[in-house]
């Protein structure tokens, strides 16, 4: 019942693979976000062009474009799946925080630590079916 346009800002997609369709990473954003620092971002990386950002930071510059528009519900596919181990821990930090601020958070991840670190409810497939962790 809700129309396409609103559905869209109450709901964000990080995708395990995040499309860019400008050349250089600022033109993404409207703005720079704050939480740029807190995922170990270089500041200048608004300036590159997307071809020359590694895989992690495209990851989270994905994450950060996704919260941009402070949704209400976010969707994030592996969101970690190419980060190292500080970089893993400032993005579970990053989605913590933005879920004691009311943040509903829907992760797909084949990390089970992961999974119970940020969980409240965990499911899992097996043969095809989503079912209770």
């Amino acid at each position: 019942a809700t129309p396409a346009p609103a559905w869209r800002r109450k709901v964000a997609l990080a995708p395990a693979e995040p499309g860019w369709w400008l050349d250089r990473v600022g033109g993404h954003f409207s703005g720079i976000p704050g939480d740029l620092g807190a995922l170990g971002l270089p500041p200048d990386i608004w300036e590159r062009e997307v071809t020359r950002c590694s895989t992690g930071e495209r990851a989270r510059l994905s994450l950060l474009r996704a919260l941009a528009g402070d949704p209400r519900v976010l969707l994030l596919d592996e969101p970690t799946e190419a980060l190292d181990g500080a970089a893993t821990a400032a993005v579970e930090a990053l989605l913590a925080a933005r879920r004691a601020a009311g943040l509903a958070v829907i992760l797909v991840t084949h990390d089970p630590a992961q999974a119970e670190r940020l969980g409240t409810a965990r499911m899992h497939m097996d043969a095809g079916q989503l079912r209770a962790a």
